[in-house]
């Protein structure tokens, strides 16, 4: 197991190097240290590192906003909150966070953080390696009306108009089909969105793409986040951001009904 890159991000100067000089004695390669969302932003796209760790109280743009401006596939494997305030711990589960370490850090804790960071992290590339595509010399066609799933021992073919939902993870996506187990799907998320039809299915969120006919209710599960219901009782995130258009396309297919 090669050792684990991480990059810090605290608007702090001596929180961060602190935090930085901890990590390097545990073992840990620092790749970047950042002040703030937009630097950190670029230092993940950059460095694709497996841990981050990450503050939530920052000027101009806070830590939560940050993981929302990133891809799916950009987002590290590990995400460990590091901050002084215990109450936004229930919305960084909510996004995912592997941990959540409140200042100052002990260094138990911080030990603990890493090793379960590492094993996060070989269980995504175990899943990264199990999903890996096969190149294909095939012309593409405008939209999708099939998803060929290679899986270990053998291929898997989904026609589209059975896709509920996809669920994005790091290193692949999650397929939900009528009728069938969730299948996972080595493709970035973004690339998928661009080929499929508008008319069909929309992005609620930075990491799940749903079918719009299956969209029965808009729920409210905080100020920052809300879900969608969809016909078959599956709850999918949808970001603050997205909800309006979501509305104006929902009234649009409504009319046209």
């Amino acid at each position: 197991m090669s050792r684990m890159r991480a990059i810090v991000v605290d608007d702090e100067l001596l929180a961060r190097e602190g935090l930085r000089s901890d990590l390097v004695s545990l073992g840990v390669d620092v790749v970047a240290t950042c002040g703030d969302g937009y630097a950190a932003r670029a230092a993940i796209t950059e460095h694709h590192p497996d841990l981050l760790f990450l503050d939530v109280e920052m000027p101009e743009i806070d830590g939560f906003a940050m993981l929302d401006a990133l891809e799916p596939e950009d987002i590290p494997p590990a995400i460990i909150f590091v901050t002084a305030f215990d109450q936004h711990a229930l919305r960084a589960f909510e996004a995912r966070a592997l941990d959540y370490l409140l200042k100052p850090v002990a260094p138990a804790r911080l030990r603990e953080a890493v090793e379960r960071g590492t094993q996060r992290v070989e269980e995504a590339r175990a899943l990264r390696d199990a999903t890996r595509p096969e190149e294909s010399s095939e012309p593409q066609a405008s939209y999708l009306r099939q998803l060929i799933i290679r899986e270990r021992d053998h291929v898997t073919i989904v026609p589209i108009a059975e896709v509920e939902w996809i669920e994005a993870e790091t290193y692949y996506m999650r397929i939900h089909a009528a009728g069938a187990r969730p299948r996972l799907l080595r493709e970035r998320m973004s690339v998928l969105e661009s080929r499929l039809d508008p008319a069909h299915y929309f992005r609620t969120h930075r990491s799940a793409i749903v079918r719009l006919d299956l969209i029965r209710a808009i729920k409210t599960i905080s100020r920052y986040e809300y879900s969608v219901v969809l016909s078959t009782g599956a709850r999918v995130p949808l970001s603050r951001d997205r909800r309006p258009k979501l509305e104006v396309v929902l009234a649009s297919l409504q009319e046209m009904s």
